[in-house]
């Protein structure tokens, strides 16, 4: 999933299952991601275990509602809180995005101690119905796991 704008950029990529053959079904359906910033002139590469199986359907059906201009909530959280995402506007087409950063994904260029890095990042309806797809892509590749 890729969201570029002027302001800034946000890119998830799923690696692999964190534990490919864990005997535990919350274990075996955990994702390893790779997380990419870009904002202010700095970018940022940070690669953890953030997201399970069923967090990126979840992302992905977000993603969806946002299109339909019915958000499924006003925020996204996970249980890792290392990541939030959130829908700041949604006009004809145009959408911005909060994305928060915490703990283990906090970007290098934050000032130490300060808890939270908000990127803002604008999208049309073309670039957020491409990260859709590149999250059903995802899925595809990365399932929930029974």
């Amino acid at each position: 999933m890729k969201l570029t704008s002027p302001q800034g950029e946000f890119e998830l990529t799923i690696l692999d299952y964190e534990y490919g053959d864990s005997p535990h079904f919350l274990e075996r359906n955990w994702l390893l991601v790779s997380l990419r910033t870009r904002a202010g002139g700095h970018e940022y590469h940070r690669m953890a275990p953030l997201l399970s199986t069923w967090e990126l359907e979840l992302l992905r059906d977000w993603m969806f509602s946002i299109t339909r201009h019915k958000p499924l909530s006003p925020k996204l959280t996970f249980v890792e809180p290392a990541l939030t995402i959130r829908a700041d506007s949604l006009n004809h087409g145009d959408y911005q995005f909060g994305i928060k950063l915490t703990r283990e994904t906090t970007v290098g260029w934050q000032a130490a101690g300060s808890g939270s890095n908000w990127l803002t990042v604008a999208a049309n309806t073309r670039q957020v119905q491409s990260a859709i797809n590149d999250l059903e892509n995802q899925l595809t590749l990365f399932p929930v796991r029974q």
